[in-house]
C-alpha cells in the first residue's frame, strides 16, 4: 500500500481521505526519504479512520505530515547533489594529482602533462559510443577538438576508481592533448570524459587575459581552501607585476614555438631565471603552467582542481604575479598559459 501512496502523490491526484483510506489499509502515515537515489515508504503509525473520528483533525495532521514529508525528499535529493559533487571533485583531485608526475604506461614513459579543468557540460553527457558522446557533446553546446570517455564500474569511493582507472587506462589519463574533464556517478558506475575544446576566436590579448588570471586567482584565494591534503586559510589578494607578466609571456611563447610542456625551458633556465631576467628581485617564487585551455578560467579551474597547483595559488607568502598566454596551431596543445607568482625581496 505504500506504493500506492506514493503514486498518488507522485501524480498530485489525491486528497486527504484518499491518503487516509490508504493508510487505513496498513500503510499508515508515510514521509519520502531518499537513499541511493531512490524514494523510499516509512512508516511512521498506523492511523485507521473511523466513522466516528474528527475528519478535520486527521485531515489536519495527514496534510502535516505530507508537507514534512515532502521537506525530507528536498532535503535529501539536496545532500545526494552535494555529496555526488563532492566525490566527482575528489576524483577529478586524485587524476590531476596522477598527471602531475611522469609515468610508466604500458612499457611507455609519459611526461607530466597539465592540470585539466572541470567542466559542467562534459560531467553531463552519457556514454554510448564515440558518435553518441559527440552528438552528446554538441547538445552541451561544447565543441571539442579532441575527446575520450572512459566508464568503469564497481568501485564505491573515489579513491578505489581511481585505482581501477589507473591500472586500465593509463595513457589516456596521461595525454597531455585533453585540457578538460567531466566526472559523472550513478551508483556504482563512474563515467569520465576527457576533452580539449576547440580554441575560441575571441581570446583577449595575452595582457588582458593575464588579468583575467589575477582576478579569478584572487577570488579563489579569498575563501579557505584545501588543496589536496593541505588545508589553507582565505589570503591577501596578488598584486599584478608587469616584470612577472613579462616572464610568464616569454615562457608560454618558448613552449608555444619549441613545443614542450615543462617548468624547465629548453636551455635549462627555469622560473627563477626567467624572472630575473626581467629584473625582478624575489625572496620567494613559484610557477603554474598549463596547456590546452581555451581561456583564463578554464585555465585557473585546472590549476584549483590541481594539488600542487593550488598550493602554488594559495600561497600565503606570495604577494605579486603575472600570467600570459602564447598560441601555436603547429604545436601538441595549441596554447600555453604560464602563471608566475612572487614576493620582492
Amino acid at each position: 500500500m505504500c506504493r500506492a501512496v506514493l503514486r498518488l502523490v507522485a501524480r498530485r491526484r489525491y486528497s486527504t481521505m484518499e491518503l487516509l483510506r490508504s493508510q487505513g489499509r496498513g500503510c499508515g502515515l508515510v514521509i519520502f526519504s531518499v537513499l541511493s537515489g531512490h524514494a523510499r515508504c516509512m512508516l511512521l503509525t498506523t492511523m485507521r479512520l473511523h466513522p466516528s473520528e474528527n475528519i478535520i483533525h486527521n485531515r489536519a495532521v495527514a496534510l502535516g505530515w505530507l508537507r514534512l514529508g515532502l521537506l525530507a525528499l528536498i532535503v535529501g535529493t539536496m545532500m545526494i547533489g552535494a555529496a555526488s559533487a563532492q566525490t566527482a571533485e575528489e576524483l577529478v583531485q586524485l587524476i590531476n594529482d596522477y598527471r602531475s608526475e611522469g609515468r610508466s604506461c604500458d612499457g611507455r614513459t609519459l611526461q607530466a602533462a597539465g592540470p585539466l579543468a572541470p567542466h559542467a557540460g562534459l560531467s553531463n553527457v552519457q556514454i554510448s559510443g564515440t558518435k553518441d558522446l559527440r552528438k552528446a557533446l554538441r547538445k552541451q553546446n561544447y565543441s571539442p577538438a579532441s575527446f575520450q570517455a572512459i566508464s568503469i564500474s564497481g568501485p564505491a569511493s573515489p579513491s578505489a576508481a581511481m585505482d581501477l582507472i589507473m591500472q586500465r587506462y593509463c595513457q589516456p589519463l596521461m595525454n597531455p592533448q585533453y585540457a578538460e574533464i567531466g566526472v559523472s556517478r550513478e551508483g556504482r558506475t563512474w563515467r569520465i570524459v576527457l576533452a580539449r575544446p576547440v580554441l575560441s576566436p575571441d581570446l583577449s590579448s595575452w595582457s588582458d587575459a593575464g588579468r583575467e588570471i589575477l582576478r579569478l586567482t584572487n577570488q579563489a584565494r579569498s575563501e579557505p581552501r584545501t588543496c589536496g591534503r593541505q588545508e589553507f586559510g582565505a589570503a591577501l589578494p596578488l598584486a599584478w607585476a608587469p616584470r612577472l607578466g613579462a616572464a610568464s609571456l616569454t615562457h608560454s611563447r618558448d613552449m608555444a614555438k619549441q613545443n614542450y610542456f615543462s617548468h624547465r625551458a629548453k636551455n635549462g633556465k627555469r622560473a627563477n631565471d626567467r624572472v630575473e631576467r626581467q629584473g625582478y628581485t624575489w625572496r620567494n617564487v613559484g610557477e603554474n603552467i598549463a596547456a590546452g585551455q581555451g581561456s583564463a578560467k578554464q585555465a585557473v579551474s585546472a590549476w584549483v582542481s590541481s594539488p600542487p597547483h593550488c598550493v602554488n595559488l594559495m600561497n600565503p607568502n606570495f604577494t605579486e604575479m603575472g600570467a600570459a598566454y602564447a598560441v601555436d596551431k603547429k604545436s601538441d596543445y595549441t596554447i600555453y598559459w604560464t602563471q608566475v607568482f612572487a614576493a620582492p625581496r
